[in-house]
């Protein structure tokens, strides 16, 4: 477990206890909600890795200043997971977290690899990387059957 996973383990439980505090309150339930929203959050992202963290640096930031106004001066704490993984120089290693493509840009992907695989591979390892890209969800099944039937019709 690394240190953004603990304060992260720790901004959930804060979250969920500002939530409830908030909740007490007619006027203030919508800040509750979005308490408990963080809090879920915070909670799930203290089982990623550091790279899947990384994928999602723009909604570590969001909390942070929502946290920061609506739980002063605790949510100040999640600050420190919002900087560390803003700052961190890590490999994104998987895209299973990151938003869906249009399928457009999945098939243009299909076309960037087929075009450079027919000039530097061979069908085999053209099929391994269209596996690939199927497996990183990056294009369906449906896509992926097509290139392969592309790939092993271009001998004929």
């Amino acid at each position: 477990m690394n240190k953004t996973s603990v304060v992260s383990t720790i901004m959930g439980i804060l979250g969920y206890i500002f939530g409830v505090l908030y909740s007490f309150t007619l006027i203030l339930i919508p800040v509750a909600v979005y308490c408990f929203i963080g809090a879920k959050f915070y909670m799930d992202s203290s089982s990623l890795t550091e790279s899947q963290m990384v994928m999602k640096k723009r909604a570590f930031v969001g909390y942070a200043i929502f946290f920061s106004i609506v739980a002063f001066p605790f949510g100040l704490i999640s600050i420190i997971p919002a900087y560390v993984v803003s700052h961190q120089n890590v490999t994104i290693t998987s895209l299973e977290d990151e938003p869906q493509r249009e399928s457009t840009s999945a098939e243009e992907t299909i076309v960037e690899k087929k075009e450079v695989s027919e000039n530097t591979t061979t069908d085999e390892e053209t099929i391994e990387k269209l596996e690939h890209l199927k497996s990183e969800g990056l294009i369906t099944e449906e896509e992926f059957e097509r290139a392969k039937s592309e790939v092993l019709n271009k001998k004929k």
